[in-house]
């Protein structure tokens, strides 16, 4: 997952405010935190011990002589801020269409999950996610898929189509690749996308 991440802050640019939902132990926020020059990067984890790793690399960076970001003069510690708790409850309180940039590694329904699985894909998920985002924002959403489902990965594809559509926003996929294995023949991958137009207020 390195290179994915190193992947992921490239794509962040300066001044932008970034949401990572189930975020585990930080990886991803503390890397866009320490590499980039985003504005805020907003964490939400509902496990306890996972926020606690999460406040711990964050100590960490604010003992790094990190720059700050222009136009604010934070360093990266103080651009950001953690949110303990589920996100489904959480996201409805924020404020909509704030963040550029949503990252999303969703977690696995179990059984219920993958190609043969019968839960909703992340679809309550998405439905929360989606009005937060700006117009032209863009999110990068890990899902899982089977060997046969590479590279096109339709049915993830299928689920962020429907979820647009069901908000009445336009959206465009702009990558699609597989960034690890989670099981035998089971693959984790992320599926980047854009919002290209939103409905007329």
């Amino acid at each position: 997952m390195a290179p994915e991440r190193l992947r992921l802050a490239q794509q962040v640019a300066r001044g932008e405010r970034v949401l990572v939902v189930f975020a585990g132990v930080g990886m991803d926020a503390l890397q866009i935190a320490a590499r980039t020059e985003a504005k805020e990067v907003l964490v939400i984890e509902r496990n306890a011990i996972a926020c606690e790793c999460i406040r711990r690399g964050k100590l960490m960076l604010s003992r790094n002589k990190t720059a700050p970001c222009p136009g604010s003069g934070k360093g990266a510690s103080e651009r950001m801020r953690i949110l303990e708790g589920d996100a489904l409850e959480l996201l409805p309180t924020l404020e909509e269409e704030s963040y550029d940039r949503i990252v999303a590694p969703r977690p696995k329904e179990g059984s219920l999950d993958g190609d043969l699985g019968t839960g909703d894909a992340g679809m309550s998920f998405l439905l929360a996610m989606l009005p937060l985002l700006k117009s032209k924002g863009e999110v990068h959403w890990y899902d899982f898929a089977a060997d046969h489902e590479l590279p096109n990965c339709d049915r993830t594809r299928k689920t962020l189509e429907s979820a647009c559509q069901s908000l009445g926003l336009e959206m465009e996929i702009i990558h699609v690749a597989r960034v690890g294995s989670i099981a035998k023949r089971q693959w984790r991958v992320c599926v980047d996308f854009r919002i290209v137009a939103k409905p007329a207020a």
